[in-house]
This record gives C-alpha cells, structure tokens and sequence, in this order.
C-alpha cells in the first residue's frame, strides 16, 4: 500500500498550455474564466514559477470540450495573447491514500516505476491526499500495472 490506497484512471483528456501568460493571477483566472463561461471543466491546473514577468500556465479537461476550447481561443480574449499547446490522447492516472499525507516518497516510487517500464509523465499535480498523473493514452494499461504493483494493490 505505502500510502496509495486506490488508483484509477480517465481516458480521452486533451492538454491545454499556454507557454507564456503574464505571471499572477489575473492572466490566469482570466482564462480560467473564459473556459468556466463554457461549461469546460478543467483539471490538473498547473503552473511553472515565474521567469522575469510571465509564466507557462497548463490544466487538462476532456477532449470532448475541444469545440469550446478552440472556440474561446479563437474568440481572442485580451488575456489570451499567445497561442495556446493543444494536445490530446492523454491518460489521467490518480493515485488516492489517506495515509499519503504521513508519508514520504510516494510520488518518487510511482515516478521509479513508471520510469522503469520507459513511461514518461507529461504533468504532475499533487494534493495531500492524491497524486494525478498525466501519461499518453497508450501506456495506460502498462502504467496502471507498474504502479499497482509498485504500491502491491
């Protein structure tokens, strides 16, 4: 177990990264804003810490929004001044314990063993009581193996 007590897994997510937005919230909860607006639900928001005045600001959702997530961008918004990455064919990996928040190591032995079977992990976003994991959809079955038995679950 070693903190991870559930691990499951959501298919067909897309990836949406803005490589330079103006650091603070603002810029961010602007956009987070217009995607809200939408009815887009986003996940795994992710940010980088600032460099000079901006940042690279990320957060995945279902490929079922791309229409609206293409829409708003295309729409120009005043906080929206760079072309946004659009990727898709993602796995959210999630591993859940209550235990985590008492443990250390958790995310370096999921990313050991993921890692040992030539995984790569395009973003990561923690909580206390979760760790999500953002993989290409074709290592899902290989990546929810390793990690089960990684945590012996």
């Amino acid at each position: 177990m070693y903190g991870v007590s559930k691990i499951t897994s959501e298919q067909d997510i897309m990836l949406v990264t803005f490589p330079e937005i103006d650091a603070g919230c603002t810029a961010a909860a602007a956009v987070l804003q217009y995607f809200s607006d939408a009815g887009v639900i986003v996940d795994m928001i992710s940010q980088t810490a600032p460099r000079a005045a901006s940042v690279s600001f990320s957060f995945t959702c279902s490929s079922r929004y791309f229409a609206p997530v293409m829409r708003i961008i295309a729409e120009g918004h005043k906080n929206i001044t760079v072309s946004p990455l659009i990727s898709s064919g993602y796995v959210k990996i999630n591993l859940f314990g209550e235990e985590m928040v008492t443990s250390c190591g958790v995310c370096a032995k999921a990313l050991a063993a993921l890692a040992a079977h030539q995984i790569d992990v395009t973003l990561i976003t923690t909580s206390d009581l979760d760790i999500s994991l953002l993989i290409h959809q074709e290592n899902e079955d290989a990546a929810l193996q390793a990690l089960k038995e990684a945590f012996v679950l």
